[in-house]
């Protein structure tokens, strides 16, 4: 009896971990990135994606940052990783000379930005421009502070898309 329970226990852990590192369920907060997701949105994060680098431009990401004073956990939009030149200016973003299609955008992109991304670091803002608290304003973060990369919505069920 007690050897079939440390099995159970330890089978138990065994799928905690794996779901831990590869799919873990997250809630949707706020309105920052309203439009491609709102509050009470569920998703599913791959730490393993962030840890060994698999993410680029476009990609969603969920990191732990401050805004307005308080430790929360975020979800932005990948703009530039390290060594891309990110201005942003008469509410245009342009990577490395390119005006980019952000058909995703929601409200006006405010901010004069003219920048290289530091090594190891990505620049990211919401797509609710007007109401995100971002890398306009609080600058890059480290790689080393994502927590995963969004590659599933699975509620609303009518909204469930694979990212």
């Amino acid at each position: 009896m007690f050897k079939e329970w440390c099995k159970d226990a330890m089978l138990a852990v065994i799928i905690v971990l794996i779901l831990y590192f590869f799919l873990w369920p997250m809630s949707i907060e706020g309105d920052s990135m309203e439009r491609s997701f709102f509050a009470g949105d569920k998703v599913l994060i791959s730490k393993v994606l962030t840890m060994a680098g698999k993410y680029q431009v476009g990609d969603i990401i969920v990191f732990r940052g401050n805004d307005r004073g308080k430790d929360i956990q975020m979800i932005k939009r990948v703009i530039a990783v390290s060594g891309q030149k990110v201005e942003i200016n008469n509410g245009k973003v342009y990577i490395d000379g390119v005006l980019q299609q952000e058909t995703y955008v929601e409200g006006t992109t405010k901010g004069n930005v003219n920048m290289i991304v530091p090594e190891g670091e990505i620049f990211f803002m919401g797509d609710n421009r007007e109401f995100s608290c971002d890398s306009r304003d609080m600058g890059t973060i480290s790689t080393k502070k994502l927590r995963g990369k969004v590659v599933l919505r699975w509620f609303p069920f009518t909204k469930i898309t694979l990212y």
